[in-house]
């Protein structure tokens, strides 16, 4: 019987995005850089963006693809259902 362990960076990130869980990092986001998210979700996230969240997780950051880094529609799910049962402007 074998096992497989993964590295705790490989365990704590979205296997879609490469980004951490959503659950972990939004909570803990700076509400201006929660505002310039919630102006457009569909966006690609600036690279001091996806560096804070790494930051926040204590990851080291990825390398951005060319393309940037997007918000997978589960994300964009969650931050909607967030933003409707917060406040967020109050944040």
């Amino acid at each position: 019987m074998s096992s497989l362990i993964e590295d705790p960076h490989h365990q704590r990130t979205s296997q879609l995005s490469g980004m951490p869980p959503i659950g972990l990092w939004w909570p803990m986001l700076e509400p201006t850089l929660r505002s310039e998210i919630l102006e457009n979700p569909q966006a690609r996230l600036r690279v001091v963006v996806v560096r804070r969240i790494f930051d926040l997780c204590e990851l080291d950051p990825i390398v951005p693809p060319r393309s940037g880094v997007h918000l997978t529609e589960h994300e964009r799910a969650y931050i909607a259902g967030w933003s409707h049962s917060i406040d967020w402007r109050r944040q």
